[in-house]
């Protein structure tokens, strides 16, 4: 797989990555460590410890997103302590700043309802345009999205196992960075889902997806509900297209951003104020600290600056000035 001089540390470090990361993880680091050891080779580069030049001329023919250019030095910053934690001297590349300037796109209420329409009055343009059951699917996710702010891969993911209809909760199992939950859903949504999976005849399957997808044992593609979800905004006449810059439109994971917004504006509409107790949202979502949450907070436009308000003025002096990464699908 490699060819530099690094061929058999990077390989070994791999091997040991395996069993302390996850997949996607381990499969970031080898890619990163591929094009580290390209670099290496096409170079000449003989040395036995890495450089700071070396490095930093790899580093500059780094492209993409600042996280992107980040979360590759990282890897790389982890590979270089291995190798002087073996009794090396290679140089430790600084961490570069990962700018958030994503700004996601609130929908209106009114685009709500035109997007839950359009959902339950959806046709397929031919029979084998998708698979058994998707046009009931794909409001049943919608719902979902909108009413339990999880996010999208989480939801493709979940089995009938994983509601509870007499707690009203459901299970995430399948999340990012491992951080499984159990999250309380509205009594309206949980009797939604649970004529939906009478629908379906999964009620009695434990094991079953609660969006198959066509073949057996698999759920229904990311892919294929941003399809539909595209076909979606053309019906409602949503503009899809970035009009500012860090702008990306409307986009599924958006429902996300309005949870929070709604949850927010509840919170206050009932007299409670964002104070300390409201830490648990975090939790609800998934996130690790108050950081990743506040990434939720970034709106545009003047229709929520009573709640940016009430956060801003709830966060201060608990996060510090720092840039932080947007967080992925």
């Amino acid at each position: 797989m490699f060819d530099s001089i690094f061929a058999k540390e990077m390989a070994t470090f791999l091997e040991l990555r395996r069993s302390s990361v996850g997949a996607q993880t381990l499969a970031h680091d080898t890619v990163t460590l591929a094009k580290l050891d390209c670099h290496l080779a096409k170079h000449d580069y003989r040395k036995r410890d890495l450089s700071e030049e070396i490095l930093f001329t790899w580093i500059r023919t780094l492209s993409g997103k600042s996280k992107t250019v980040k979360e590759k030095v990282l890897a790389v910053r982890n590979f270089v302590r291995y190798l002087n934690g073996m009794g090396g001297r290679s140089f430790l590349p600084d961490v570069p700043k990962a700018k958030s300037d994503y700004i996601p796109y609130i929908y209106s209420d009114e685009e709500l309802l035109l997007l839950i329409h359009y959902a339950d009055h959806l046709e397929p343009k031919s029979p084998k345009a998708c698979c058994t059951h998707l046009l009931a699917m794909i409001p049943m996710i919608l719902r979902i999205l909108y009413g339990c702010g999880t996010r999208l891969g989480e939801t493709m993911a979940l089995r009938r196992k994983d509601v509870d209809f007499k707690a009203r909760t459901i299970f995430l199992r399948e999340t990012k960075n491992s951080k499984e939950r159990r999250i309380p859903v509205h009594d309206t949504l949980i009797s939604i889902i649970e004529r939906y999976c009478l629908a379906l005849g999964i009620m009695l399957s434990s094991e079953a997806y609660l969006f198959p997808g066509k073949k057996s044992d698999s759920h229904l593609t990311k892919r294929q509900v941003q399809h539909w979800f595209s076909e979606l905004l053309k019906l409602a006449d949503i503009d899809q297209r970035e009009t500012q810059t860090h702008e990306r439109g409307a986009t599924l994971h958006c429902f996300r951003h309005v949870f929070v917004l709604k949850s927010m504006q509840q919170l206050e509409a009932a007299g409670h104020p964002v104070d300390m107790n409201d830490l648990l949202l975090p939790t609800y979502l998934g996130h690790e600290c108050l950081l990743d949450t506040d990434k939720y907070m970034r709106f545009s436009g003047a229709q929520i600056p009573d709640s940016l308000e009430a956060f801003e003025t709830f966060a201060a002096g608990l996060i510090p000035a720092v840039e932080v990464p947007y967080e992925d699908e």
